[in-house]
């Protein structure tokens, strides 16, 4: 049986923001079972990577006007015959409430986390090439060395200010995905494009394709163009184009 691979391309910052976000949160579950100083030492450079990346002050509000735009599409299907009444409540429910939080709460998502005197310290000693080592910051080191349950506790506590943001993030992504249309293409000599509509308002295009074909796409995307072209897998060269025909799916993500 043949599994799909699929290269996801977002189109603007919100999804951009959402699909690196969800790749950190996904590093943070498998590290969460490591209970060694060093399984730690990962998670607080995930967490740091994660505050980083919501440093953005306007962040709060592209998100709110992302998931409203999704609750409005949302909204309009509300008579439709074959909609499920349950899911439907749910979802605009969920949505009306991640979009209020993001609109009515005050500072920068994961403020608190910024006041911590060890995590600042943490910030600036980790973005140094082996930084937060033992001689930097000696109660990072003492504080590594707790019993697991303390540093859990602790950790349980840093990451439950992520759990707005990771609620929207999974939201906004899953109805992104699932509201996408996917047509079959072929690459002629592993070469793909087609005009766009500019009224399509893309916020993600998805190539799925074999994993036995031995190639990878990059995809080029503007408002009225799309080209994609496949490259022969090769890590220790610069990539050259796949000469052959490939089949592919592609999937236009614009609700």
């Amino acid at each position: 049986m043949t599994d799909l691979l699929t290269y996801e391309q977002p189109l603007n910052e919100v999804i951009r923001v959402g699909l690196r976000l969800e790749q950190l949160f996904q590093q943070v579950d498998h590290y969460r079972t490591d209970t060694t100083p060093l399984g730690t030492r990962t998670l607080v450079v995930l967490l740091m990577n994660i505050l980083h990346l919501l440093d953005r002050p306007d962040l709060k509000a592209k998100l709110a006007k992302e998931l409203s735009q999704h609750l409005s599409n949302i909204m309009r299907l509300e008579h439709t015959p074959e909609i499920d009444k349950e899911k439907w409540h749910q979802t605009t429910s969920q949505l009306d409430t991640l979009i209020r939080s993001f609109i009515e709460s005050s500072g920068k998502i994961g403020q608190r986390l910024r006041d911590i005197e060890l995590l600042n310290t943490l910030r600036l000693h980790l973005a140094s090439p082996g930084g937060g080592c033992s001689f930097d910051i000696p109660l990072y080191h003492y504080w590594l060395h707790l019993p697991i349950e303390q540093r859990q506790a602790t950790l349980n506590d840093w990451f439950g200010e992520f759990a707005q943001i990771r609620s929207a993030t999974e939201l906004l992504l899953k109805l992104v995905r699932e509201g996408s249309k996917t047509h079959p293409k072929t690459a002629v000599h592993g070469f793909y494009q087609e005009l766009l509509d500019p009224q399509m308002n893309l916020r993600m295009i998805r190539v799925s394709v074999s994993d036995k074909v031995q190639a990878f796409p990059e995809i080029s995307i503007g408002r009225h163009f799309l080209s994609i072209r496949f490259f022969v897998i090769d890590i220790n060269k610069r990539p050259v184009q796949y000469t052959q025909n490939v089949d592919f799916m592609l999937a236009y993500c614009n609700s």
